[in-house]
């Protein structure tokens, strides 16, 4: 007579299931977890489910004991063989805790150091861009030895008909000057008085806040023009609370910023050490604006700028001891 063998411990199994897809006969428990860790038959290797097994219907023998378990020396000597397995498996557990800690300990000791270097380096980046920022600053604000600023190619000078022009502007503003008269100023009583109409704190990028200059067209109070520390250059309309352009092109602050009289025309400095001339493409004034020209006549940071009288120049002045006059042609 033939006996049930599990294929997977070789011993009779107690309760035995069988798998058509594999011909294979299991102990139940043996098999149950194998599927669950693998998925597959652990002797095949093909893949298996419970669904496939078909429990087996079989009379339940009681296993003998075995021969060396008969008897008061034999099964202390199996017990001092399983004390003996078991402090083994104790020593290597106890063995291999102790490479792991000492593996952790090297790996927290790694990145200790690492930390390290990551912020010493990051200390050494952030004073070397102070030294390259200090550097770029005492370059920009520094003056030839001479004492004198080149003449830049391309400069033609004042000649006398624009000379001329310029003379005979002031003298007939300054007849109007010394009678003008303003009665629509406001008595200082009344100035006292007023009060914040209107605030706008969304002109300029909050990352990098505050607005450096500030100018109103002449005959349009509802055009106005401001530079910031964002170097941008923000055109708004006071009339419909809005910001109507915001032009970049600048790449330090802007310090100083005019809106000519006459044109649709904005001029801007920077401590970039350049000035820019945007214009506007249209007649109605907020249309898009476009950066016409970038003057690079100082060698230092643009404090300030003005335009003629006459319309036609642009006055600059520099941190490089030095002014120039431009013509907007």
């Amino acid at each position: 007579m033939s006996t049930l063998v599990c294929a997977i411990s070789g011993v009779a199994p107690e309760e035995p299931v069988f798998a058509p897809k594999t011909g294979q006969i299991y102990e139940k428990r043996l098999i149950e977890k194998q599927i669950q860790e693998t998925g597959q038959c652990p002797v095949t290797k093909e893949e298996l489910h419970e669904d496939d097994l078909c429990d087996m219907k079989v009379n339940k023998v009681v296993k003998p004991r075995p021969a060396s378990a008969t008897s008061i020396p034999g099964m202390l000597t199996l017990l001092q063989s399983e004390w003996d397995a078991l402090m083994s498996e104790t020593y290597e557990l106890k063995t291999n805790l102790d490479t792991t800690r000492k593996q952790l300990s090297h790996a927290l000791y790694q990145h200790d150091a690492a930390c390290r270097v990551i912020a010493r380096l990051l200390r050494e980046r952030d004073a070397a861009r102070a030294q390259v920022t200090t550097l770029q600053d005492q370059l920009s604000n520094s003056v030839p030895t001479n004492g004198s600023v080149e003449i830049h190619e391309g400069e033609t000078g004042l000649s006398a008909q624009i000379i001329q022009r310029m003379e005979e502007l002031a003298q007939s503003l300054a007849k109007t000057r010394k009678q003008r008269k303003f009665p629509d100023l406001s008595p200082i009583e009344e100035v006292k008085r007023f009060k914040c109409a209107q605030s706008q704190n969304t002109f300029h990028h909050k990352t990098a806040a505050g607005v450096l200059c500030v100018d109103v067209h002449k005959a349009d109070p509802n055009r106005i023009v401001s530079g910031g520390v964002d170097c941008q250059v923000v055109l708004y309309n006071a009339q419909k609370q809005k910001k109507m352009q915001t032009m970049v092109g600048h790449s330090k602050k802007v310090t100083a910023v005019k809106l000519h009289g006459d044109k649709d025309v904005v001029v801007s400095a920077s401590q970039d050490a350049t000035a820019k001339v945007w214009t506007c493409g249209s007649a109605d004034w907020t249309s898009p604006y476009t950066c016409l020209h970038t003057i690079h006549k100082h060698r230092a940071e643009v404090t300030d700028l003005s335009i003629h009288p006459l319309g036609d120049y642009l006055l600059t002045a520099s941190l490089d001891k030095s002014w120039a006059i431009h013509d907007f042609a």
